[in-house]
């Protein structure tokens, strides 16, 4: 409790550090901000005072050129002044001479004086003055340049320029600075005087500077010059609305062109400074002063302090309002973070407190032992009573192994036999308390449910067994009845090929009906019951899925022929010639839908239709029987449902048809769906994946390519087949509507030729045709719906052209005839089952074939040494010797009679193994009449051939 206490005072002080924290941000982003405006505003100083800088050097180039122009006219007057008076007299032949103007500047000046002593000299510098007008006065700016004695104080004035003179202020300044200049000290008078007076007009004034003049160390004269200056020349081009003034040493304004705010105070700390850069008091400007040598003037340039933040206001701005929306946002945050997390937190370690009261109240109380001990050692910490008297029940053993497991958490439990015999169920977690390691133990008294399970232990081994015995006595019963069912089901069709009484015929097609139905049935109830007990198992192997639809197709179309129903089998060219899967079960599942939809059928036809869809093997047929209604097709595939009342009642069955389809699809990984219509039929379609699928080569019947065939089909699913098989063979096809046709055009029709074709052949698909394709008249071939994509096969053998093994997918010549009788043909009939093999006998009995009888292949080798026989009917699987090795033998001992296997599983693989051991063909259980006739007689007419 101590220490809930304590978290709780740790939240406390945490919500008012999350505070101080929040602050501390606003702060430093406070200070970042300043920090960045500082920066700012001292990179905006800068560039003013790069601009200050520019400018002002254009006033020291004006100070000090004017200073390199007085030096040189010091140094020409000088020249001058030493000359003799006659030495520039012989000019006046060539040039009238001019004399200066001369001005008193003082009361008692003596002009005269000063005239008669240096005529010659201020002549010579006069006549020098104006040809030094005329030629360089221009490039130097200057007014005028005058000469002052130092003795007569009388002003000499070289006048450079016409331009008017302020001769009252100018004398005065002139007077003014005579005397500042001869009052100076000593050390003082040898220095130049510089000075300016304003003109008229603000920013223009005269520049004047003053020199002495000495003659052999003595001063002689001072020399001056006028020039006109501009302040507005001392600005760069593009730069701020500055300001800019000239002082002298004493701080005083001689001219100025102000900018916006006005002149420039004068202040004592920076006006004693030679250069100087800052705010004047205030803040008020931006101050650059400068010192311009050699004179003892200086200029200032000023800027209004609004104009070096112009700039930097709106960033002023923004960082005020960022710091304002970050102080909000910073607020807000700190006050929702403490809302959302440390006040509850506050109010759930309050709950915490409580929950552990609560929580040892609830241990205490609790049915089952629960204690919290040591990984380290496996010391109990804390227990309730009953893990407290549990403990004590395990022995000294128990409890090291029971710390050896706690410590390896490895597991989560062990069961513990106590020494009272006591069952004890032991399962922990590792957890942490009070800072150390523990392991929370639930121990729970489970001596009632060991036995509890062991009865139940009992029961299902005595129910697996009667499982067992129920399933032995399924299959033996069925298989049992099975062999005789086989039996009394040819036994039954070759009764029907009789001649029978009237009313007796009626009679035994109810029997072959309820034998069937029979079959079915007991076949359905033993694949049910082996599914349910997950007896059943998928048999994957590689087969070929066209086998098996030809297979199912012929079993089948007997059945649809005799209901006077048709069949259609579209095989895409698409699907895989190979794949691994069950062909059993999947033979199976097929044939159920295909029985279904030809017993639910009356009136029209079924469509069995294969192709690949994606990564499926899409299996569909297609009915146009009396249809399911939607409220029963979800129940479909339940167990021993069947659908609807009156009509769909009147065909039995146990229900299990498609219960069994849907449990084996799902098993091969597939699925199977429905749709169907009352009135109009159903439709199932089953996907298998194409495991290990390998798909044939896309080639064409050679020699088809450019033959025309004509279509008059008008069943539109089958003609769209056909044209879509030509096609992929190159030939052309047109909807034949009564043209006249070339000489090898081929018509297809699936009805009765109503005229004679004139073509090469005709080819008429019938619905009632069962077997290979037959030309029952010259030109005109029979083709059956049900082997659809055979067509090209046929097409090249109308055009005599030679097929391979791969285009060829029936295995049956045909003959051009029949013999009428077959007493001439020895058949040797090959099985190991009596029954089968007498109803063999007798259906090659009833076709007119001679018949002998063998048991196995060894005594049907015996049989064959003693009788000439024409053709063995063998079955494939028999004692002692099968159909496999017994055809090798015969094949080894040089006989060449036609060997036909009999087989309950005809499928791809089981066909090709006959083929592989010399087998010529090979007929599935159960054989049919009709089958076996149109089998036979194939090979009775080669037989006869070979006796020719």
């Amino acid at each position: 409790m101590k220490y809930l206490a304590s978290f709780r005072t740790t939240l406390k002080v945490s919500r008012y550090l999350f505070r101080a924290l929040a602050l501390l941000i606003w702060l430093l982003i406070a200070f970042v901000s300043v920090f960045y405006i500082v920066n700012a505003l001292h990179q905006r100083e800068s560039e003013i005072r790069q601009e200050f800088n520019l400018s002002s050097d254009q006033a020291q180039r004006f100070i000090q050129r004017t200073s390199d122009v007085m030096k040189e006219l010091k140094y020409i007057a000088e020249n001058r002044l030493t000359a003799e008076n006659g030495v520039m007299s012989s000019r006046a032949r060539d040039d009238k001479m001019v004399v200066p103007d001369f001005e008193p500047l003082f009361a008692d000046s003596d002009c005269a004086a000063m005239g008669s002593a240096w005529r010659g000299s201020l002549e010579s510098l006069a006549w020098f003055m104006r040809y030094w007008r005329d030629n360089f006065s221009a490039a130097y700016d200057l007014n005028r340049v005058f000469l002052i004695g130092s003795d007569n104080l009388c002003m000499a004035n070289f006048g450079l320029r016409e331009m008017p003179v302020e001769r009252d202020d100018a004398l005065k300044a002139l007077h003014e600075r005579i005397m500042k200049y001869r009052n100076a000290p000593q050390e003082e008078s040898g220095n130049n005087l510089f000075w300016i007076s304003q003109g008229a007009r603000q920013g223009v004034g005269y520049f004047y500077a003053l020199t002495p003049v000495y003659l052999a160390n003595r001063l002689q004269a001072l020399l001056g010059v006028e020039q006109p200056i501009r302040m507005e020349n001392f600005f760069t081009p593009g730069s701020l609305p500055m300001g800019v003034t000239i002082i002298d040493e004493n701080g005083h304004s001689l001219i100025s062109l102000t900018g916006p705010d006005g002149n420039i105070k004068a202040e004592p700390r920076w006006m004693q400074e030679r250069s100087w850069f800052g705010y004047t008091p205030g803040f008020r400007e931006l101050v650059l002063k400068k010192s311009l040598p050699p004179s003892s003037l200086s200029i200032v340039y000023s800027v209004p302090v609004d104009l070096v933040l112009e700039r930097i206001r709106i960033l002023i701005l923004n960082a005020i309002l960022l710091n304002v929306l970050v102080g909000a946002g910073l607020f807000t945050l700190a006050r929702m973070y403490e809302r959302r997390i440390f006040i509850p937190a506050e109010s759930d370690a309050q709950r915490l407190e409580e929950h552990e009261q609560f929580n040892r109240k609830i241990v205490a109380s609790a049915p089952v032992g629960i204690c919290i001990l040591r990984t380290i050692d496996g010391v109990n910490i804390l227990s309730n009573e009953l893990a407290h008297t549990y403990l004590n029940m395990l022995t000294h053993e128990d409890r090291q192994r029971l710390t050896q497991i706690i410590c390896g958490q490895q597991v989560n439990f062990v069961d513990v036999l106590t020494s009272n015999n006591t069952n004890l169920q032991i399962s922990f977690v590792h957890s942490r308390y009070r800072n150390e390691n523990v392991a929370i133990c639930v121990l729970v008294d489970v001596s009632t449910r060991v036995k509890m399970e062991e009865s139940l232990q009992e029961m299902a081994q005595a129910a697996e067994q009667a499982s067992q015995s129920k399933s032995m006595f399924l299959a033996t019963v069925s298989h049992e009845l099975r062999t005789p069912l086989y039996g009394i089901i040819g036994n039954l069709d070759l009764l029907q090929t009789k001649e029978l009484p009237k009313g007796v015929d009626r009679l035994v097609t109810a029997m072959n009906n309820s034998s069937s139905l029979l079959l079915k049935i007991i076949s359905d109830i033993l694949d049910f019951s082996k599914i349910e007990s997950e007896q059943l198992k998928i048999e994957p192997r590689e087969f070929s899925p066209r086998e098996v639809m030809n297979h199912i197709t012929a079993n089948y179309l007997p059945l649809v022929v005799r209901k006077q129903l048709g069949l259609y089998c579209f095989i895409e060219p698409d699907v895989p010639v190979s794949l691994n899967g069950d062909p059993m079960r999947l033979q199976q599942v097929i044939s159920n839908l295909l029985s279904n939809a030809i017993k639910f059928t009356d009136i029209g036809y079924i469509v069995l239709h294969v192709r690949c869809d994606g990564d499926y093997l899409s299996i569909r047929v297609r009915d146009t029987g009396v249809g399911i209604p939607a409220k029963e097709v979800v129940r479909l595939f339940d167990p021993f449902f069947l659908v609807g009342t009156g009509v769909q009642r009147n065909f039995q069955g146990t229900g299990l048809g498609l219960a069994i389809c849907e449990k084996l699809i799902s098993m091969m990984d597939g699925d199977i769906s429905v749709d169907s219509e009352p009135g109009m039929g159903s439709q199932f379609t089953l996907r298998i994946p194409l495991y290990g699928a390998q798909y044939p080569v896309k080639k064409s019947v050679e020699g088809l390519a450019g033959t025309c065939c004509w279509l008059a089909v008008r069943n539109t699913s089958l003609c769209q087949f056909i044209e879509t098989s030509l096609a992929r063979s190159g030939v052309h096809t047109q909807r034949y509507e009564g043209q006249e046709p070339a000489a090898d055009d081929i018509l297809i029709v699936d009805d009765a030729l109503e005229h004679t074709w004139q073509g090469r052949a005709a080819v008429v698909f019938c619905r009632r045709h069962i077997g290979i394709p037959l030309e029952r008249a010259p030109g005109e071939w029979v083709h059956s719906v049900a082997s659809v994509h055979e067509l090209p096969a046929l097409l090249a053998r109308i055009y005599s052209i030679e097929l391979d093994s791969e285009a060829l997918s029936s295995a049956l010549p045909t003959t051009d005839k029949t013999a009428d009788s077959n007493d001439d043909m020895m058949i040797l009939v090959v099985d190991d089952h009596p029954i089968n093999r007498r109803l063999l006998a007798d259906q090659l009995g009833s076709l007119g074939y001679q018949c002998k009888t063998a048991n196995d292949g060894v005594d049907a080798l015996n049989v064959l040494s003693k009788n000439a026989i024409d053709i063995v009917l063998s079955d494939v699987n028999m004692p002692n010797m099968d159909g496999y090795r017994l055809t090798q033998r015969i094949r080894q001992l040089g006989l060449t009679l036609p060997v036909v296997g009999v087989t309950a599983n005809a499928l791809a693989e089981e066909k090709q193994r006959c083929l592989e051991s010399g087998m010529d063909s090979c007929l599935s259980k159960p054989v049919t009449l009709d089958v076996l006739k149109q089998t036979l007689a194939v090979y009775a007419e080669r037989v006869r051939k070979t006796r020719a």
